[in-house]
């Protein structure tokens, strides 16, 4: 009997022998045909044009930002020589094939029962695709579990999300990090580590090159790296780059170093997994710092919305699904922009419109709206000369009719009620020589009555998102394009019949009212709430604007520096003289930070392009 017993459990050794050697082997086979495709070997316009080279950040403000919030670009400024130890080609590749097959294999019912609840839950896709940096800067797909709604944001914490975007099985799986497990298949097909600096998003230019500086883009990235297990989101990017290199410079240092640095660091993430912290990614730490250092209120904080910043999120749009629309309030410019761009563009948005003016609307049945889009609303006016009667009249119109439509809105079960605030809830931008910029901690602080009609209808409505019912709040700031008010046809006139301009060094931020209404369309798309900052890629310099108008109307109008003391003079005379050079050269820029959001691409038009639209419209 016993001689029966050996005998069967030899068999059943070399059965299971033969099963998982087969079962290697086919795996290796599909890793093999897979992997031209997940690392753009045969697309080389995704390739890193940095592969294999050194790199700087260069800080460029005029540029748009990257995904750590950094305006600028990198650039080469060497090859990289880096020349893996034996440990690092032959041993710890070893180690990672052994470990993520038998992760894969024992870890199978996981992965399926993952996928079922994944299905069940949220239908949709399972996994997700993004691209990373791998060794020496090249690009590769990463995988994940999907932890967010479908159309709402993913892999951010979830303590930045305010309205119910990770799913119920999203919320298990991130705390007990199960959405990493498919980048065990990554580290199977060699472009992961079990260990290694965690893989920077493909835009993350300042990460990228901060991590050069110690050497840590030169060895492969991991699924866990000293820089998670030891601050997590809690370190700046500059934090986590210098932990990374501390890993690097262990694992090229010599073969004995980097296993002992590989064992402390799997040691170091059961413990972090099992402790529930889990492996965190992001920029938002310093973020989060530079508001502790500013001392802000934390009630200051919570009014101006700030853990609710769309930056901090990630958008995933369906750009053909059906949606109705109601637009509150008819005539007005964005309105009717909005609806224009959306039947030439997204004829799958069933728009409709409804007058404000006389009360019927409150008769309106909301119901049968996905959407609704409140642009009615009184604008700006000379505020230095209005009577108290005028100043209520804003507040009604402003505040009052807007508050009380998106509680009509919740009301009738409507999903999504998308806001237009204005960058004039903080405050004037700065006069002639001065600068202001709206960052991550500027508290909104309105200067006059109609700034602040707009700042108490922004808190109002954000106050009844739930659940069932998302608030996206814009705050843009200046709006021009064919048939706009305001600043832009002023300017276009002076450009048109002046022959000399002053050359004068300012930044404003603005928005195309295209960039604007294809905005408007893939966050109504996305269903998400949260307080955005959309703008144009590129910041304005007024003389420059001038010059560009001019140059499309073919009136040729001169830049000199040598008008410049007169609006020195211009901007100390009391009254509109000073008023009106304040508000042409003047500075107010928004962070490019705050307006850059993953999953929605919205510039359609650059500075150049939107002028030349401009004109030739109003041609």
């Amino acid at each position: 009997m016993e001689e029966k017993t050996k005998k069967n459990l030899k068999t059943a050794a070399a059965a299971t022998g033969i099963v998982l050697g087969t079962t290697f082997l086919v795996m290796r086979h599909i890793a093999k045909k897979q992997q031209p495709q997940a690392t753009y070997a045969n697309q080389p316009e995704e390739q890193n044009p940095m592969e294999g080279k050194k790199v700087v950040f260069v800080e460029n403000e005029n540029e748009p930002a990257n995904a750590d919030g950094r305006c600028g670009h990198l650039e080469a400024v060497g090859e990289s020589e880096h020349l893996p130890t034996f440990y690092e080609k032959y041993i710890k590749r070893g180690f990672d094939v052994v470990l993520s097959f038998g992760g894969l294999v024992v870890l199978s019912p996981i992965y399926a029962a993952t996928a079922i609840a994944i299905k069940k839950d949220d239908p949709g896709p399972v996994l997700f695709k993004q691209k990373r940096v791998g060794t020496d800067k090249s690009y590769f797909q990463l995988l994940k579990f999907r932890s967010m709604s479908v159309n709402t944001p993913k892999d951010v914490p979830t303590h930045m999300l305010k309205d119910g975007g990770i799913t119920k099985v999203g919320a298990v799986i991130r705390k007990t990090s199960i959405d990493e497990l498919p980048q065990l298949w990554n580290i199977f097909c060699g472009n992961m580590s079990v260990i290694g600096p965690r893989p920077a998003l493909w835009n993350q230019d300042y990460l990228t090159a901060e991590r050069d500086k110690y050497g840590a883009n030169d060895v492969k990235p991991g699924l866990t790296g000293l820089a998670q297990i030891s601050g997590r989101d809690e370190l700046e990017i500059e934090e986590k780059a210098k932990l990374d290199g501390v890993y690097a410079k262990a694992l090229k240092s010599s073969s004995l170093a980097g296993f002992l640095m590989d064992i402390k660091m799997f040691l170091g993430s059961i413990s972090a997994t099992l402790h529930s912290k889990g492996i965190v990614e992001g920029g938002t730490g310093a973020i989060a710092r530079e508001i502790s250092k500013a001392g802000i209120p934390d009630h200051a904080l919570f009014d101006a919305g700030v853990d609710d910043y769309g930056f901090k999120k990630v958008f995933s749009i369906d750009k053909d699904k059906p949606l109705r629309i109601l637009i509150t309030g008819a005539d007005s410019y964005i309105g009717t922009s909005f609806e224009a761009w959306a039947a030439e563009h997204y004829p799958n948005l069933e728009i409709d419109t409804v007058d404000m003016i006389d009360g019927s609307w409150r008769e309106k049945d909301f119901s049968g709206y996905d959407v609704v889009f409140h642009v009615a609303g009184l604008a700006h006016a000379d505020v230095g000369h209005v009577d108290d009667a005028t100043k209520q009249k804003y507040y009604a119109v402003n505040t009052d009719l807007a508050i009380e439509t998106a509680e009509k809105a919740k009301k009738d079960g409507v999903k999504q009620f998308v806001f237009m605030s204005s960058i004039i809830i903080y405050g004037d931008s700065a006069g002639y020589g001065e600068s202001k910029r709206i960052t991550a901690t500027t508290v909104p602080s309105p200067a006059n009555f109609y700034g602040d009609s707009k700042w108490q209808a922004d808190k109002g409505i954000r106050k009844l998102a739930s659940e069932d019912f998302n608030v996206a709040v814009l705050r843009p700031p200046m709006i021009y394009g064919r048939g706009s008010k305001g600043n832009y046809p002023t300017l276009a006139k002076l450009a048109k019949k002046l022959p000399v301009f002053p050359n004068i060094d300012n930044a404003r931020s603005m928005l195309h009212i295209d960039n604007l209404t294809e905005f408007l369309c893939q966050i109504m798309l996305s269903g998400s709430g949260g307080i955005f900052f959309p703008q144009n890629a590129e910041y304005t310099k007024t003389s420059d604007m001038v010059r560009m108008i001019s140059h499309v109307v073919e009136s040729n109008i001169t830049e000199t520096k040598a008008l410049n003391p007169f609006v020195v003079i211009g901007s100390k005379v009391p009254g509109k003289v000073s008023d009106l050079v304040h508000k042409a050269f003047g500075s107010l820029t928004i962070d490019q930070a705050l307006s850059n959001y993953d999953g929605i691409d919205y510039r359609v038009n650059g500075l150049k392009e939107s002028i030349e639209k401009t004109e030739n419209d109003f041609a």
